[in-house]
């Protein structure tokens, strides 16, 4: 990786190699080539290729989970992995992350609660997994007992279709970016605790409320987003982590300056500090039978995914969380199909 190192005027106020602020002196300022070595984001519900049953938790009998995930394991073995991630994942938030990366020539992971921890260069198979309840795939709803996130991502790690941890921290010196929703903070936290503290300290962390789920000694890698981010780039709940994930690259790593945890959790503060958050709109919450309904009819005038969910919050004034609204428009297209 290209590092160069230029001399700072005394008195101006830099961070050094180790991202330490330095004042009052003449110091040496240290650059890296690529500030951000990987680029972490989690998989998408939304998948460009609907994978058959087979691929899928309902395939799966109930049982404990130590013999759940053993089954899966073999079953990822044995699926055709003839895909590309760009080509599985579709979704807003999935391409912010993908773009992200690329616009500073990072490496791309995808962490999946079906494959693990998902190297972009690798091809992979269809599938469909989640691990948050009440959803037709969701694997917990196969497990007999309680559900235990953490040990299903320790299994999905030793699969067929995931790296290591480790290797994301092979790109270079630069940082290492995760954008995370809680679920997935549920179900990574506990491996983040194996990785050196020289890694841990080049991790940086983007999602909402996830001080809550995360174990304390990463606590400073979270970066200090909140409702504020709306107003600079607009978007949902669901793709919030790599929203400011964007930001944070594109705003705040531009100058390839080493920065500690503290100084990157400073820069966003004074980013957000003249911003004010957009004033929260209160929508009325409807049945799915309500909401398949309005969906229909949206249909009969109107295509794609984004665009009918964007009319029922804002025409409509209906709130509906965006995995909920995937899985109710995909029933509305399904029964199109058959008629």
């Amino acid at each position: 990786m290209p590092v160069h190192v230029g001399t700072i005027d005394p008195g101006e106020h830099q961070c050094g190699a180790n991202g330490t602020q330095l004042m009052g002196t003449t110091v040496q300022k240290t650059f890296i080539g690529e500030p951000i070595a990987s680029v972490i984001t989690i998989c998408s519900g939304r998948k460009c290729i609907t994978p058959p049953p087979s691929s899928t938790p309902v395939s799966l009998s109930k049982a404990a989970q130590t013999t759940i995930q053993a089954s899966w394991i073999d079953k990822l073995a044995r699926m055709p992995a003839i895909y590309t991630v760009d080509r599985l994942y579709a979704g807003r938030g999935f391409r912010l992350a993908e773009r992200a990366a690329a616009g500073v020539g990072a490496k791309l992971y995808v962490l999946s609660a079906g494959l693990g921890l998902v190297d972009s260069s690798c091809q992979i198979p269809a599938y469909s997994l989640t691990v948050s309840p009440g959803h037709p795939d969701s694997i917990s709803e196969r497990v007999q007992g309680d559900f235990d996130p953490a040990a299903w991502f320790s299994a999905l790690l030793r699969g067929p279709h995931s790296t290591q941890w480790a290797n994301t921290f092979d790109h270079g010196q630069g940082r290492v970016l995760i954008a995370l929703t809680r679920p997935y903070a549920k179900m990574i936290g506990s491996s983040l605790l194996e990785l050196p503290q020289s890694s841990l300290a080049r991790l940086r962390i983007f999602g909402a409320s996830l001080s809550e789920i995360l174990p304390n000694e990463v606590h400073c890698a979270i970066m200090p987003y909140d409702r504020r981010l709306d107003a600079i780039t607009p978007g949902t709940r669901a793709d919030f982590s790599q929203r400011a994930l964007d930001h944070f690259v594109n705003s705040v790593t531009s100058d390839g300056c080493v920065q500690d945890c503290a100084s990157d959790s400073a820069a966003v503060r004074r980013e957000l500090a003249l911003i004010t958050a957009p004033q929260q709109t209160r929508r009325p919450r409807q049945t799915d039978d309500e909401i398949l309904r309005l969906i229909r009819a949206r249909l009969s005038s109107q295509s794609g995914i984004g665009r009918v969910l964007r009319l029922l919050r804002d025409q409509d004034g209906i709130a509906c969380e965006q995995s909920r609204f995937s899985r109710l428009y995909r029933a509305v297209v399904d029964e199109d199909n058959l008629i």
